[in-house]
């Protein structure tokens, strides 16, 4: 049998974080432009919120449909078409920021059909990245490389808020990178398809398959999403900083919570065992008490310890989980269960929001004890996972030496800015 490229040659799965990378490099730059979006457009906050809601929902519809229709392309084709789309999208918003005199109408109309084409684009990326990741490492070796993909979508979160900052000195050139990041697509090894799924794959077999793993994603983003959204209003409240000491002092806890993320999935997950249900339940319980330290902290500092605490753990059980998830599917259904877990966590973190939102104005303390909860009740569903057998079509490569030393120990050009977008 030939080898797969993936598990003969850690590059293989560099180029794919790169294509990760990229996303979030859009994801985060756009985020970071809100203030000059409203400045050159005239748009108020609402406005803009809806066109970015409209994104998320268009993902929200995509990240499956791609996953079910675009599985039996070659990579690199497959691909190409995303990062016309994504190049599409940022254009579009390049022109609603640079043309001058717009009515609003039209502008509002602009960043509409650049969060639609953007969207549609970004959402098929990560369900086929893990599923090319997935058919061509052995089960043991999955959640080491998912973690090493998780680690590009966040090197680029940060370096898109960063590039985006030289916007203080002139727009022309953060929206020109912004528009040229999905080219980094074009770098994905290209590698053949997977068989095409069955017809009726979304049926109640694959349902009764994915659903804990699905169940368990969507539980964790909605608390992730309310401690995202509460952070701020949490330490302003409980510790009585103004609203300007209380944003800087989130910024911080935000920046190294995916500093320790990145860390985490770069060097601790590909030292874990194999054990998935071990694994998970090891997340969880970090969690659950990052969750609670924060509910618990008499000051701000380990406020922040546990934040960073819960973020690092979230980020042993995200690629944990997503392995287990495409292990209980046959292959052809791969990339559409890791699609049906993109939209989970996007709709978890909206829900998150909401509810987070919601708890805090019951008590500043409810959404981490919340989320402390949430985590302690999920650990007895992850052990048991431990125990489920897996799903697998067709034999399991065996790992070789080589291959552990590729893909378990992370080449220092993921993390690189040189090689990030």
């Amino acid at each position: 049998m030939v080898p797969h490229p993936i598990g003969t040659s850690g590059r293989a799965a560099a180029r794919l974080s790169l294509a990760a990378a990229s996303v979030g490099f859009g994801q985060s730059a756009v985020l970071a432009l809100v203030p000059v979006t409203a400045a050159r457009t005239g748009l108020d906050p609402a406005a803009i919120g809806g066109v970015a809601l409209l994104g998320s929902v268009v993902f929200l519809v995509c990240a499956p449909a791609w996953g079910h229709c675009g599985g039996a392309w070659r990579l690199r084709r497959l691909f190409g078409g995303l990062a016309a789309l994504m190049v599409l999208g940022h254009g579009l918003f390049g022109l609603a920021l640079v043309l001058p005199g717009l009515p609003a109408a039209a502008a509002l109309s602009l960043l509409a059909a650049s969060r639609i084409a953007y969207g549609a684009g970004a959402a098929g990326v990560m369900p086929h990245a893990q599923a090319a990741l997935v058919r061509g490492l052995p089960e043991a070796l999955r959640p080491a490389a998912l973690g090493r993909l998780g680690a590009g979508l966040s090197v680029g979160r940060i370096l898109g808020a960063l590039v985006m900052a030289a916007g203080l000195f002139g727009a022309v050139a953060p929206l020109l990178a912004l528009a040229l990041s999905p080219l980094l697509l074009l770098a994905a090894p290209d590698l053949a398809g997977g068989p095409r799924p069955e017809r009726g794959g979304a049926g109640p077999s694959f349902l009764r398959a994915a659903a804990p793993l699905l169940a368990i994603g969507f539980a964790l983003t909605v608390g992730l999403g309310q401690i995202q959204i509460v952070l701020g209003l949490f330490l302003q409240r409980r510790f009585g900083l103004g609203a300007e000491a209380a944003a800087g002092l989130a910024g911080v806890i935000f920046a190294l919570v995916a500093v320790a993320t990145i860390l985490t999935q770069l060097l601790v997950v590909p030292r874990l065992g194999p054990n998935l249900g071990r694994n998970l339940a090891l997340g969880l319980a970090g969690f659950t008490a990052g969750c609670g330290l924060i509910a618990l902290a008499p000051a701000p500092w380990l406020a922040g310890l546990g934040a960073v605490l819960a973020g690092a753990c979230l980020a042993v059980a995200t690629p944990t989980y997503t392995a287990a998830l495409v292990a209980r599917v046959p292959e052809g259904a791969q990339a559409a269960a890791a699609g049906w877990l993109a939209s989970a966590h996007v709709l978890g973190q909206g829900i998150g929001a909401l509810s987070g939102g919601a708890a805090f104005r019951i008590a500043p303390t409810l959404p981490p004890w919340l989320c402390a909860a949430l985590g302690l009740a999920l650990i007895p569903a992850a052990l048991r996972l431990g125990r489920g057998p897996g799903h697998q079509d067709g034999p399991r490569p065996v790992p070789s030496s080589r291959t552990v030393a590729t893909v378990a120990a992370p080449e220092s050009s993921v993390a690189s800015p040189n090689r990030a977008p």
